[in-house]
């Protein structure tokens, strides 16, 4: 269980996290945010360093049977909790790879709006398929960031590459990883590829991806 010295880490972990990259990294405010987020939640979350309480995972993990129960905000908790530290390293480093370029394409709220959408579209394709199983992580939300670019370099250039069409392959069914929530990911990543489908790109935009991606 969560105890005043968890809280307490995990402020502080949070809110120095917070003011480094506020001081030695030009990354857009939002992604800051949930980067600090992120990695605040999983030391209040971790009894120890390399993993979270399993039963902080089940209760507010996404799952069809919290759904059934009516805990919808599940859907929005369990993309703050990671499992271990390595979970939570890999998709930070994807948040902040992906993230500061999408921001930057979107502005602060369209950002913030699409990336909680494939989010929880992620969450609730995997619990109706997967009922039983309970989900947690930024992946899904991730993904959505990542379809978002996929869809940005069709619209730019007109086609798409072979390896970035094995990259997002690869990382939507979890490349070697074990216990990856495909369906999430599949789902987070067609609200993103959806949303720049959709969008018109402006000239200013070209010249932003063509110097991040």
């Amino acid at each position: 269980m969560i105890g005043i010295m968890n809280i307490l880490i995990g402020l502080g972990v949070g809110l120095f996290t917070l003011v480094l990259l506020k001081m030695y990294s030009s990354i857009p405010e939002v992604t800051t945010a949930l980067l600090s987020v992120n990695i605040g939640v999983y030391f209040t979350t971790s009894p120890t360093i390399f993993g979270a309480d399993r039963q902080i995972l089940f209760s507010l993990g996404s799952s069809g049977v919290h759904l059934l129960a009516g805990r919808y905000w599940t859907l929005i908790t369990s993309m703050f909790l990671h499992a271990n530290l390595l979970h939570l390293g890999l998709n930070m480093y994807a948040l902040y790879i992906l993230g500061k370029v999408v921001e930057l394409s979107l502005g602060r709220w369209k950002y913030t709006l699409m990336y909680f959408a494939s989010g929880i579209v992620g969450n609730i394709l995997s619990a109706l398929l997967d009922s039983m199983s309970v989900g947690v992580g930024a992946s899904g939300a991730i993904m959505g960031l990542l379809g978002y670019m996929v869809a940005m370099e069709y619209r730019i250039t007109g086609k798409l590459s072979s390896s970035t069409i094995f990259i997002a392959l690869f990382v939507i069914f979890g490349g070697f990883s074990a216990n990856v929530d495909v369906l999430a990911h599949a789902g987070g990543f067609s609200v993103g590829l959806i949303w720049g489908l959709l969008r018109r790109f402006r000239p200013a935009y070209t010249v932003r991806y063509d110097l991040y991606y």
